[in-house]
């Protein structure tokens, strides 16, 4: 370690402010878990989904009941995490298959339906102001993309696979496993990954249920993703900081029975946490800094105590099932963006033979709008815009597309 900053002082600090930051989050976490059961407990006989809450149950039990072997309970749950990550990737394939349905049947033609605006140029301009109707760039390109998923598709098929190739192409010099998971996002987003799910299934699921059941699995992982932490803390630290999370400890006890004096004991707990959860968050930024430099002044291979809590990072994080290895990345060059590229057309040719126009157009539809943003100017996101509406002689088609448009732009405003 450099001997210029003292970060053997900033990794203990770090360690021991994500220890009691996770078992905080912990107990947080569980409690609602277990007040959102009284208004609907687990997902109604989902065997799967109970046999994951059932391990974890055992887990957060653990957690209080057994202080001494967290880190083998940290190991138990870095291996449910991985089970739970495994079927949400095949429920993240399944919803976007689904929702290209969704997007198949509203817009299903409706004999007869008049165009809603005088003509396409007048609701091209007013899907443009929508769009451009706030100054942050980053909602404005969330806009854009959400409007060319949106709007009719009505164009060959060599400018399609241009433009996805093109945006491929931003990949060059940026990390192979990043381009992996954009291939890979793809893939679950233009239906390929959902149609190989979907027909080994006996009947096709509803969307909502779907959704509901991943958002369900994420808030297990989230628990698990703490445990982890826990769990992987000098048992030093676990020791030192064991008086100081008793009423955590008491707060995740008080969770299996939310009723009577359990609650009241329980709403006295989460009042004395209140400003706590928000001290300890707010000193993480600058500890990890310090961790970020020494990761980077680093060139030859980091110490044990560094690559843990870079795991813990990771953990800690919004992102539920972030990578935690810290080897060094390769860099992916123009013959690996080609062969990626080329992988996807053959599989996206394959859909576009064996499928329906409507559903081929949905396809591409998704796969635009997954892109980088690939306008250059205003007047580029008009003439799309434009030719988009002209091009389709559905009007029912148009009419969702633009009332769907500014139906977004009007919840971001709200958000």
């Amino acid at each position: 370690m450099s001997k210029s900053v003292n970060y053997e002082f900033y990794f203990k600090e770090l360690e021991n402010t994500y220890f009691e930051l996770a078992f905080t989050e912990l107990a947080l976490d569980y409690y609602c878990f277990k007040e959102r059961d009284l208004e609907k407990p687990g997902m109604d006989g989902d065997a799967q989904a109970d046999m994951f809450r059932t391990r974890l149950e055992a887990l957060v039990e653990k957690c209080f009941g057994d202080y001494a072997s967290l880190e083998e309970t940290g190991k138990s749950a870095d291996v449910l995490k991985t089970e739970i990550r495994d079927e949400v990737e095949k429920l993240v394939k399944i919803i976007d298959r689904l929702e290209l349905d969704k997007y198949v049947s509203e817009r299903e033609a409706a004999d007869g339906e008049k165009f809603d605006y005088p003509d396409d140029d007048e609701a091209a301009k007013i899907v443009l102001r929508s769009i451009f109707a706030v100054n942050d760039n980053a909602i404005i390109n969330e806009r854009i993309k959400n409007a060319v998923y949106e709007l009719p598709v009505r164009m060959t098929k060599v400018r399609f696979f241009d433009i996805i190739k093109n945006g491929m192409k931003l990949y060059i010099g940026s990390d192979c496993d990043i381009l992996d998971r954009f291939v890979y996002m793809l893939e679950s987003s233009t239906g390929i990954s959902g149609d190989e799910v979907l027909k080994n299934m006996e009947d096709k699921p509803g969307l909502d249920k779907v959704r509901e059941r991943y958002e369900y699995l994420n808030d297990l992982a989230g628990i698990c993703n703490y445990i982890c932490v826990i769990g992987g803390t000098d048992s030093k630290i676990r020791e030192e900081k064991k008086d100081d999370v008793e009423k955590l400890i008491q707060l995740i006890k008080l969770s299996s029975s939310l009723n009577g004096e359990s609650a009241a004991d329980a709403e006295k707990i989460l009042g004395s946490l209140e400003g706590k959860l928000e001290e300890m968050s707010q000193k993480v930024p600058a500890l990890e800094a310090k961790l970020a430099g020494y990761i980077e002044s680093e060139e030859g291979e980091l110490s044990e105590k560094a690559v843990l809590l870079e795991r813990m990072r990771r953990l800690m994080s919004s992102s539920l099932y972030a990578d935690l290895e810290t080897e060094a990345p390769e860099e992916a060059d123009e013959t690996d963006v080609e062969k990626a590229f080329e992988g996807l057309k053959v599989k996206l040719e394959a859909c576009f033979t064996a499928d329906g126009r409507t559903l081929n157009r949905a396809r591409m539809a998704a796969a635009l709008s997954s892109l980088p943003v690939f306008f250059n100017s205003r007047t580029e996101v008009m003439n799309y815009v434009r030719e988009a509406l002209s091009s389709c002689s559905n009007n029912h088609e148009k009419n969702i597309a633009v009332s769907n448009i500014l139906s977004s732009g009007s919840e971001d405003m709200e958000d």
